[in-house]
């Protein structure tokens, strides 16, 4: 047997070895971030096909008691646009369209002065159109509405080309319910016609379905916060987001996607590719992602990334290419209200530092009693416009910038202090002739420093 084999199985031998002993660590990275009587997180962490970790927190449905499992449904936001790019992409794979065709062709009456729009442009979010679906606004008063795709593309359609298409990126839920439309007109099927169709039951993926009023089955209920008391989400409808942020499914099911994609099982290699290739303005700058997905570093290890948040529920993803693991978390409750929610990225990136063996603070709590308070409280000078002040008030530390609300920290030892529902801390130093305060957004990042003032 060669060298290389030999250690390609020596590889296999230790890697539900290496899986078995992450899995405390998994498990704490899990209860961390979740309470077992309140809104959940589902989580899955495969490598190549096999999944080596897979478990849910809290409940799926609060009123009732339902504790959330790993076959329960989540709206997944976001993550529904690789669905439609991946769609696009299949069509022109067949010959039934061309990414630079422009848009005008498939939809009439579309009036942008400002260029030809293609259908490239839209999967970019470099079209120009700038839609105010995510603005509080809209969000308050018009996502409650009633409407159907057509109407949505009406309304959108013409009035709100506000930049030269590919002159910058600016994300576009309704372009992406320009393109479902696209893929209707050319295929002559449903949106879900032709996902069912072409991935979703040749991959066997039987739990993911476009959203809608209808029950599903094992649905989890999805739920935002006052504050900190979570209360069900605001009310909206679906077509909102439709081709955008409106598709059901599960950890599972997007575990069997996703490997299935990356392996270019279900576009080809040319098309991936393109799906995963950065984008470029005009100009040649990069906007610092491909079609939906980040493609920045994680843990200095190459990663592609996704995240969505829709009404009641969010969700990231990353695929970690050069190993072959992939990371998929689902919650559901959202960040609209923010208070007690949870971003599944910083759950996701957390799991992958684990996963990776990448060097993070404990994010353990020390006694406050212990410490010598005086050593760390007062404000410290970020820049000209920023200041941070550091208080403590009845045995807890408080962190703020400027006026805005006081954040609870948690100390960790080491004059290190964290934030318990990210993976921010910082780090206080006594220099020569003042205290700086090092702000790491994460382990990875360069961090900002302040320092105080006397």
């Amino acid at each position: 047997m060669k060298t290389s084999k030999i250690i390609y199985v020596f590889i296999l031998l230790i890697l539900p070895k290496l899986s078995q002993a992450l899995q405390p660590s998994f498990n704490d990275d899990l209860s961390r971030f979740a309470k077992d009587d309140s809104v959940g997180l589902s989580i899955l962490i495969s490598h190549k096909d096999e999944i080596i970790y897979e478990d849910s927190v809290g409940l799926a449905n609060i009123e009732l008691g339902v504790p959330l499992k790993t076959e329960h449904l989540f709206e997944i936001g976001s993550l529904t646009k690789q669905f439609t790019a991946v769609a696009v992409l299949l069509l022109e794979q067949k010959g039934e369209l061309s990414l630079n065709d422009s848009i005008s062709e498939y939809i009439s009456g579309i009036a942008s002065t400002q260029g030809t729009v293609t259908l490239r442009h839209l999967l970019s979010h470099t079209s120009g159109l700038v839609d105010p679906i995510n603005s509080p606004e809209f969000l308050t008063t018009r996502i409650q509405e009633k409407v159907s795709l057509e109407d949505l593309i009406e309304q959108f359609k013409n009035g709100h080309w506000e930049y030269s298409a590919g002159e910058l990126y600016n994300y576009s839920n309704v372009g992406y319910s320009m393109l479902a439309s696209v893929v209707e007109k050319v295929s002559n099927m449903t949106y879900e016609e032709f996902l069912k169709t072409n991935i979703f039951l040749p991959l066997n993926m039987h739990n993911t379905h476009q959203a809608s009023f209808s029950i599903f089955k094992d649905k989890a209920t999805g739920y935002t916060f006052d504050d900190m008391t979570p209360r069900h989400h605001d009310f909206l409808d679906l077509r909102w987001a439709y081709g955008a942020a409106d598709i059901l499914s599960t950890t599972s099911d997007l575990n069997v996607f996703t490997l299935a994609l990356m392996s270019a099982k279900v576009i080809n290699n040319k098309q991936l590719t393109k799906l995963l290739s950065p984008v470029k303005t005009n100009d040649n700058e990069l906007v610092g992602g491909s079609y939906n997905y980040s493609l920045a570093p994680i843990w200095g290890a190459k990663a592609i990334s996704i995240s969505g948040s829709t009404m009641g529920y969010s969700s990231a993803s990353i695929f970690l290419p050069e190993t072959q693991h992939y990371i998929v978390v689902l919650n559901n409750s959202d960040g609209i209200n923010g208070g007690g929610w949870v971003q599944p990225s910083i759950v996701a990136r957390k799991l992958a530092a684990t996963l990776l063996k990448y060097p993070v603070p404990s994010f353990q709590e020390v006694p406050s009693d212990n410490l010598e308070t005086s050593r760390y409280i007062g404000n410290y000078r970020l820049n000209k416009e920023t200041t941070i002040s550091l208080s403590y008030s009845h045995g807890k530390f408080y962190y703020q910038r400027n006026n805005d609300r006081l954040y609870q920290v948690l100390p960790m030892g080491n004059d290190s202090f964290y934030f318990s529902d990210t993976l921010a801390y910082f780090k206080i130093e006594q220099g020569d002739k003042a205290r700086t305060m090092s702000f790491y957004y994460f382990s990875d990042d360069e961090p900002e420093i302040a320092v105080s003032e006397q």
